[in-house]
């Protein structure tokens, strides 16, 4: 069985193929169960990738089985694809766990998002104790990165560089008006860097008041319901928009009507939203100045001198763990015939054990023991050879195993219908917990 991930993120597609995918992981991965496969899609607002645990062809059907799902042709979009197996697709997720592969390098939020992720295809049944190892690793290297190098520090993130970009742009903050669209936790995040930057009046809006209310209390702003939008845009001077709406809610006509009525004055506009929530032919209207995601790859750039020097240390511990991790694949696949042998070898030795004393009721209890470790110690011997060069085979597919049933004498029923299936029912509960 292979590990295979396909994906786009960022470095491989711009913000407009990037969109087409957003909902991708709403739908159920095709062919998990009826292909024993094991599947964990991640979508962050930069990437969307899925990881497979199986047979490579079977993984491939699935992933454009998905995106067929959401009215995707696979072969239409492939060069904005990239596809990792193995060892690879091994350090490119450590690589994500760390930080080394998001536009905000060393960024803390992908960590939270890849262990959602796992819980949640876990929740699903898509999870088999091959991706779990996986994960469960990932996860691990991710924190040891962020406590064992200064990746993390100086605090960098898409929210702090939409406000840079803005302050770089627009001046000092200290008698602009921002506006701030959609009330997540990016929305939070902006507010935060506002109100570090000076900023002293905030409007917040949402399509759910209630959110906007809460936000508004929390940063001593102002919450307005969405049917004011059109007033708010007249009003202020920044916008800032970073709702989960699935199409632009801000149309170019909606924003021609704002303009002319600010009497030229300009209005600043970072869409940081995935999708977008105003439509791109926005930016063509005069005096407005409007920022996708895509554009704040320049303020990031400025701000990641230190932590390029800390990514070497990230890189070299990604690329050690990934290595260990292969390591111990190789011989994972194993396991169910060397826990077999064990027992089965051991039942043998039992067998024969009792079968002489029994022949030889003479023997004292001291004798009895000495040849049943004697038995022990010849078994031991001969076990560890064995289990080196089931080990020393490295990864193994199931019809491989079976092979090697058959060679070792060995009946296949210590093997799963796939070695790939979901967790014990009580564990894959921890997991979500």
């Amino acid at each position: 069985m292979s590990l295979i991930v396909f994906g786009l993120n960022h470095k491989s597609a711009p913000v407009s193929i990037r969109e087409k995918l957003a909902r991708i992981c709403e739908v159920r991965i095709p062919d998990v169960d009826a292909c024993n496969l094991e599947a964990v899609p991640v979508y962050t607002c930069n990437r969307v990738e899925v990881y497979y645990s199986g047979i490579h062809g079977e993984a491939r059907k699935s992933f454009s089985a998905l995106l067929a799902a959401n009215q995707i042709n696979f072969e239409n979009l492939a060069g904005y694809f990239y596809e990792h197996t193995d060892e690879n697709a091994v350090r490119h997720l450590f690589s994500v766990a760390a930080g080394l592969d998001s536009m905000i390098l060393g960024e803390n939020q992908i960590l939270h998002q890849i262990k959602e992720s796992y819980k949640h295809s876990t929740t699903e049944g898509y999870v088999g104790k091959q991706l779990h190892r996986l994960f469960q690793k990932a996860l691990e290297v991710g924190k040891k990165v962020r406590s064992e190098t200064a990746i993390s520090e100086n605090r960098v993130s898409i929210a702090s560089a939409a406000v840079d970009l803005a302050r770089s742009i627009f001046g000092p903050f200290k008698t602009s008006k921002a506006l701030i669209i959609g009330a997540g936790e990016m929305a939070s995040l902006v507010a935060v860097h506002l109100r570090e930057n000076g900023v002293k009046s905030m409007f917040f809006i949402n399509r759910t008041l209630n959110s906007a209310e809460e936000l508004a209390e929390k940063f001593d702003g102002q919450a307005r319901p969405f049917e004011q939008l059109d007033e708010l845009l007249h009003a202020c001077d920044i916008v800032i928009s970073s709702t989960a709406a699935p199409t632009a809610i801000i149309s170019r006509e909606r924003m021609e009507k704002v303009m002319a009525a600010r009497s030229e004055r300009p209005l600043f506009i970072i869409d940081i939203a995935v999708p977008r929530d105003f439509e791109p032919d926005c930016q063509n209207i005069g005096n407005i100045f409007l920022y996708d995601v895509d554009d704040l790859q320049n303020v990031v750039n400025e701000n990641l001198s230190q932590r390029k020097v800390e990514a070497e240390k990230a890189k070299a511990i990604v690329h050690y763990e990934s290595s260990q991790f292969q390591i111990s694949s190789q011989a994972f696949t194993v396991v169910p015939l060397i826990r077999k042998l064990r027992e089965q070898t051991e039942a043998l030795r039992i067998a024969e054990v009792e079968k002489f004393t029994a022949q030889h009721p003479e023997l004292s209890e001291d004798l009895k023991q000495a040849f049943d470790q004697c038995s022990r110690s010849l078994m031991a011997k001969w076990l560890h050879g064995q289990i080196v060069a089931l080990k020393n085979q490295g990864s193994a597919d199931l019809e491989q195993l079976r092979s090697m049933c058959e060679i070792l004498g060995l009946s296949p029923d210590c093997l799963p219908e796939s070695p790939l299936r979901s967790l014990p029912e009580n564990q894959r509960k921890r997991e979500s917990a």
